[in-house]
């Protein structure tokens, strides 16, 4: 509460990964912050079936996040952050 109370409401949550142990604190931590924008990166999976988001716990706000920021469609946060998107392909055998 002091970070909140020092530079205002949470506005923008990023899920960065894919890996589940990440997933599984996600969508709660989001659901306390019910007005803020929750993106997540592409390529989300489950296994052993790929589930949808909802599947996951994740709340039904989600946003895929941008690829890039370089992109007028990325440019999400105005100029005041930049961000890209790495990732390979999930799932068996990926690794």
């Amino acid at each position: 509460q002091e970070l909140i109370d020092k530079y205002g409401p949470v506005r923008d949550i990023i899920l960065p990964s894919v890996a589940v142990e990440h997933k599984v604190n996600a969508g709660p931590f989001a659901r306390q912050y019910p007005n803020a924008n929750f993106y997540i990166c592409d390529k989300q999976y489950a296994f052993p079936l790929n589930l949808p988001n909802s599947f996951l716990g994740l709340p039904s706000w989600t946003k895929p996040l941008p690829r890039s920021s370089q992109t007028p469609e990325g440019d999400i946060w105005g100029g005041e952050l930049e961000h890209e998107v790495v990732s390979v392909k999930p799932g068996i055998g990926s690794f």
